[in-house]
């Protein structure tokens, strides 16, 4: 064995062990070892899910990027309506493999007021309240089983308000509630 063999054989599989090495460690960076949930995935999924509707129709989000991950564990993104509104998703964690659940986080929604007033406008004309012209706030806050009242002008030229509640924290307007006055 003083022939050189026995090293030789050494250096190969240091030289195979080292590149094991930085194989696993390569693809440990890529599957997001630093144990932090990807940020960019949360925003995307939350772009993407069915918080997004005609009234939350969510343009854009942002979330921190120092979350540690843990199955079960909340966190709060910021998101951007479309029209100027605002909202606060909350996320959950449902692994610990970057997948998420969303929910709108209860009070944060904040619909611009133009936005409103067209759904009010359509509620009023459903009603046989045509050309009518809603007034609301430039933002309404979202807050359900809440009664909102915002003035309305008939096509008459009258000043009357309307009240209505919202019937869920996404900003869908209960059409049972909806009365002129």
């Amino acid at each position: 064995m003083t022939d050189g063999t026995l090293p030789k054989l050494s250096n190969r599989w240091s030289a195979v062990a080292g590149s094991a090495a930085a194989l696993v460690g390569l693809l440990a960076t890529a599957c997001g070892s630093d144990g932090t949930v990807d940020a960019s995935k949360a925003e995307q999924g939350i772009e993407s899910s069915s918080l997004s509707t005609s009234t939350t129709d969510i343009t854009s989000a942002s979330c921190p990027s120092d979350v540690k991950k843990e199955k079960d564990k909340t966190f709060t993104c910021d998101v951007k309506l479309s029209g100027g509104g605002k909202a606060e998703v909350t996320v959950t964690q449902t692994s610990d493999h970057n997948t998420f659940s969303y929910a709108f986080k209860s009070g944060s929604v904040v619909l611009p007021g133009s936005e409103v007033d067209k759904q009010i406008e359509q509620e009023l004309a459903d009603a046989g309240v045509k050309d009518s012209t809603v007034n609301c706030p430039d933002e309404v806050p979202v807050k359900p089983d809440t009664t909102v009242t915002c003035p309305v002008t008939g096509a008459n030229g009258n000043q009357a308000t309307v009240t209505f509640e919202f019937s869920d924290a996404s900003g869908t307007v209960d059409s049972s509630s909806v009365e002129e006055s």
